[in-house]
């Protein structure tokens, strides 16, 4: 069952008495990235070959021409060298700089994050491989008793302790061992990666063979990890030495109907923030059990300079959310997401949310512009259900627009899918020309854009929202 809530038709309301009282400030919104796409494609090309060259200039090129125990040597060398930079490329993503976020989102920066990663530990074994093949044949030995030379060398047991922790590291990634672990436990094993590589500074510097005789090849590894030592500090510690400097606190809290929780906070390490609805932070409270477990949340109105407004879902953690009081202390991270109004570059929106993916919807309803027509969809199993109706509905009445509430399961609704193109067009005839912004249920979201796609939307005018952290 649909449920249509017009625009407000009529003649315009009587002026108050007196002057209303001052509206609060919006938080000042994200500066747009100047990367272009252009600068991205060059530093992953322009860094492996300035590594590449530098090694066939120390001479490298011509360890492969050799034997076969030089062309192992070479192959080692090389893939020593790509270990080394997929982990310091690795790293830089995770510290997730704002201009480089800003432009290609973290959902994107993330997942080449997790293919740095594992090709990174697929060259580390494949440079130990190699290398103790060709020392092998060159002394004579076995393979075992050169592992066994090995670990007499200077900066050697730091470097088989680096590739052990690499290893952990990119086996607890893959998704089947991932999602059988605790995000907590996961993100602190993961963490390791960056005692990872400063392990293994001293091996490429020392035994590398680049490196230990090459002034200029040594100055220009140096600088790389210099570089992404203060992408870390820059975008990681910084924030968190402001948090603790500057406390964020629960300002308010409001208890839904349907078990969710309201909360906002507010307080001096606000100041500064940039942030635009439709954006999320990760969230730690400061309190037993809760302080080092991080939250996604999106903010659920616009952002104000005195305050953002978060509302989640408590369920199977009522117990902990339960000790959330006004004064409770907050750590924010972020904002990230590129799910915000400007995507839309003026044009007129539709608005799909179901579940907590209602939240972002309905504070991006806030960010869109007088001219740009407000569509606005909700589905829900009951109208009871629903977060935000009526302040969706007062949106609607003041801003201009119709908002739409799609209620019933999914079973007594399959007949006439309520986000099939038929249902959609139905309720929204002008889709075409507009852009189209959904949150919710992963199902619900599939739904909406096989429906959106059907009816003719182009998928470049498609936007959806996906938490990572």
């Amino acid at each position: 069952m649909a449920t249509t809530i017009p625009a407000p038709t009529g003649s315009a309301a009587p002026p108050p008495a007196a002057p209303p009282p001052a509206a609060p400030r919006r938080m000042a919104r994200p500066r747009r990235s100047r990367l272009l796409g252009t600068d991205l494609f060059f530093i992953t090309l322009g860094v492996p070959l300035t590594a590449v060259l530098l090694w066939v200039f120390d001479g490298g090129a011509s360890t492969i021409t050799g034997s076969f125990g030089g062309a192992l040597t070479g192959v080692g060398q090389l893939a020593g060298l790509a270990a080394g930079l997929a982990a310091l490329g690795g790293l830089a993503l995770a510290a997730r700089p704002a201009s480089l976020e800003r432009r290609y989102g973290l959902d994107r920066m993330l997942g080449w994050h997790r293919w740095t990663g594992m090709n990174a530990a697929f060259a580390l074994l494949l440079h130990f491989v190699t290398l103790i093949w060709a020392y092998a044949l060159r002394s004579g030995q076995t393979p075992w008793g050169e592992v066994a030379w090995l670990f007499g060398e200077s900066w050697m047991p730091a470097a088989m302790a680096a590739g052990a922790l690499m290893a952990l590291v990119s086996l607890t990634s893959w998704r089947r061992i991932k999602n059988r672990m605790a995000y907590e436990t996961w993100y602190y094993l993961h963490v390791l990666g960056y005692l990872s590589v400063a392990l293994a500074l001293g091996h490429v510097l020392v035994q590398g063979s680049d490196f230990a005789d090459n002034a200029v090849a040594r100055a220009w590894w140096i600088a790389l990890y210099a570089v992404v030592a203060w992408l870390i500090m820059y975008s990681r510690l910084r924030p968190l030495l402001s948090s603790l400097l500057h406390p964020v606190k629960v300002t308010g809290m409001e208890r839904l109907p349907d078990g969710a929780l309201s909360i906002w906070v507010g307080g001096r390490g606000l100041r500064g923030q940039r942030a635009a609805a439709g954006q999320y932070y990760s969230l730690r409270f400061g309190l037993r059990g809760l302080w080092w477990q991080s939250h996604p949340y999106s903010v659920s109105a616009a952002p104000f300079a005195d305050g953002l407004r978060f509302t989640f879902d408590v369920g199977d953690d009522a117990r902990d959310f339960g000790r959330i009081r006004v004064g409770t202390r907050v750590w924010l991270e972020g904002p990230y997401g590129t799910f915000t109004a400007d995507r839309a570059d003026g044009a007129p929106v539709l608005l799909i949310g179901g579940g907590s993916g209602v939240a972002p919807i309905r504070a991006i309803l806030e960010d869109v512009a007088p001219w740009q027509r407000r569509e606005v969809i909700v589905r829900v199993s009951k109208t009871s259900d629903a977060w935000f109706l009526t302040e969706l509905e007062q949106l609607v009445v003041s801003l201009g627009g119709r908002l739409h509430v799609v209620a019933g399961s999914r079973v007594s609704l399959a007949p006439h899918d309520p986000l099939g193109a038929s249902a959609l067009t139905h309720l929204v005839p002008d889709l075409q020309g507009r852009t189209a912004f959904i949150c919710g249920p992963t199902g619900m979201t599939r739904a909406a854009m096989r429906g959106l796609r059907a009816a003719g939307m182009p998928a470049s005018a498609i936007h959806t929202e996906r938490y990572v952290y």
